[in-house]
Formats: structure tokens, sequence, C-alpha cells
């Protein structure tokens, strides 16, 4: 199993290192090779423009797509970003390699949170219609926020802490062991 993590800061770990992202714990956990393609500020637009060269130029078994946080922040409607998400699916597949779709993490900006609950509704949707597998960072998430541990899980109203890299971590090893 080879394992490419595509997406923005949140993949990429900000505002740590890459060594401290959630992909970094993942592929210790899984022991196998996992590499991390986040880059901070990425839009979805970049992330489908850059990923010949970032995801099918290193021939993984199976790509996790996470992102979306930067296009709610920038306000664009759902219509602007999907074709993104169906770009990177139809290629990943294409080129025989599993596409998993990541739920993007709660945003503590109600404005860009409103955007975000639009994209993860069509994500899931994506995910069934297609057969597709989906790692639900948001959920396990929300249900911390709700316990009140929002100061153990951000560092600032988007990014997670290390603590939060960490579940981060384990919600993916839960849901990509039976994958392997």
């Amino acid at each position: 199993m080879k394992v490419v993590a595509i997406g923005d800061s949140i993949t990429e770990g900000y505002p740590y290192t890459p060594q401290e992202s959630w992909v970094t714990y993942l592929a210790q956990e899984l022991q196998c090779e996992v590499l991390n393609k986040g880059i901070n500020g990425n839009l979805t637009q970049e992330m489908n423009a850059r990923f010949e060269g970032d995801v099918l130029a290193n021939n993984p078994t199976h790509v996790i797509i996470l992102g979306g946080t930067n296009d709610a922040y920038a306000k664009y409607p759902l219509k602007n970003v999907t074709p993104h998400f169906s770009a990177m699916v139809k290629m990943s597949r294409e080129h025989g390699i599993i596409p998993i779709l990541g739920l993007p993490t709660p945003s503590l900006v109600e404005d860009d949170e409103l955007y975000l609950r639009q994209y993860r509704k069509w994500l899931i949707e994506c995910s069934k219609i297609n057969c597709l597998p989906l790692i639900d960072f948001y959920t396990p998430y929300s249900m911390r926020l709700e316990a009140g541990e929002e100061a153990k899980l951000f560092v600032d109203e988007v990014h997670p802490s290390r603590d939060g890299y960490k579940f981060m971590a384990e919600i993916a090893i839960h849901s990509l062991k039976p994958l392997k």
C-alpha cells in the first residue's frame, strides 16, 4: 500500500512542520509509505492542477483528497469547487489509484463553515454514488468540539493543534485499516 495525501495547510501540518501532520502519524501507524502533498493556502483548483505531478507521478495505490477549507474562506460556491474534486477522482480511477475523499474538519469561522457544510454534503453524496472510501474527519472532530475541547484541538479558528493532528490521524487510521 502506497498513499499520497493531497490537500492544503491541514494536510501539510500548518502551523507546524509536515512531520507533525496527521499524514506522518498515519504513515507511522499503518507502516507504509504515505506522501504528504499538502500545500498551505491551496484551493481545490490548485490541488487539481498539481495532481498529475504530485499524485500520478508517484504511482500510489491510494490517494486521500482533502481540501476545500481555502475555497470556503474565499467564499467559492459549491458549483466552482466540485469540478475539481470530480477531476481528481476521475484521474485517480483512470490510473488505477483508489481515491479516498476526506471530509474537511470544522471551521470555527461561521461564514466559512456555511460553505464547508455544502462541500461536505456533496463529498458524501459523491462517495456514495461512486462507491468511494470516505474519511469523515468532520463528525468526530465536531463531537469533541461540542464537548468543549476547542482549545485542545485548534491553534486558531481553522488549523488543528498537535493534539488535533494526532486526532485526525486516529480518524484516518480507523477508516483506512480495513483497506490495507
